[in-house]
């Protein structure tokens, strides 16, 4: 009896590490019916860009109306909201300058807020305001 369960483990073992092995082979010979496209070498007509452009200066003023609207609410304070306005601003002359074509960005971990100096806002969410009490509490 014991030589059929050592058995069955050993016909287990072996599936486990020749199966996944098998798959892996199968997945990199086969070429897939079409190929993402890269932004490397693609090129946008003038026409499309001027239409991308539109878009996206539509997104920017309905972005800085956000903001606004959470320094009406009393969510930022002023300095946040220039800053913010400001980043916007940054997003669109890049957008300009790449071409309006996708991307992920010069890769912003964390969206912008981790604790790498000298990126986003300082390690901390400009949407959150952390009130004087909250600050104290933190620290001690």
């Amino acid at each position: 009896m014991k030589k059929w369960w050592i058995m069955a483990i050993a016909i287990m073992l072996v599936g486990a590490i020749a199966v996944p092995i098998a798959w892996a082979q199968n997945e990199n010979t086969q070429t897939p019916a079409q190929t993402p496209s890269n932004a490397t070498g693609t090129q946008l007509s003038e026409s499309q860009k001027k239409e991308l452009a539109d878009l996206y200066s539509k997104i920017a003023e309905l972005k800085k109306q956000i903001v606004d609207k959470y320094l009406e609410f009393g969510v930022i304070d002023q300095e946040r909201a220039e800053a913010m306005k400001q980043r916007i601003d940054q997003m669109e002359k890049f957008r300009a300058e790449q071409g309006y074509l996708p991307g992920f960005g010069r890769g912003k971990f964390n969206g912008g807020f981790g604790r790498r100096r000298g990126m986003g806002f300082g390690g901390r969410c400009p949407f959150t305001q952390q009130s004087s009490s909250q600050s104290t509490q933190t620290s001690q």
